[in-house]
């Protein structure tokens, strides 16, 4: 191998490490430098096939019962399109 394709190697072993970080500390980091804040608010995403709606509903009631003030956004509606969003 010439000098130069090793030290282009070196240099792209060096850039590109084999392991990958899969943290978010490097991410976190960017966001300290940019001066970007954790929001303030919580934001439960409930996802999958089935029992979407309940498994919601639980958490909401449970956050309310324990006096965190909530809200509560779902589909579909039956009538109208703000029973979707609940807050409180």
């Amino acid at each position: 191998m010439s000098a130069s394709l090793e030290h282009w190697l070196a240099r792209q072993s060096v850039a590109h490490p084999r392991s990958i970080d899969l943290g978010l500390e490097r991410v976190a980091a960017v966001a300290r430098r940019l001066g970007l804040e954790r929001p303030e608010s919580l934001v439960i995403t409930v996802a999958g096939t089935n029992g979407k709606g309940s498994t919601a509903a639980h958490v909401e009631a449970l956050l309310c019962a324990a006096g965190v003030s909530c809200g509560l956004f779902t589909s579909p509606h039956f009538i109208r399109y703000n029973e979707r969003i609940r807050i409180d």
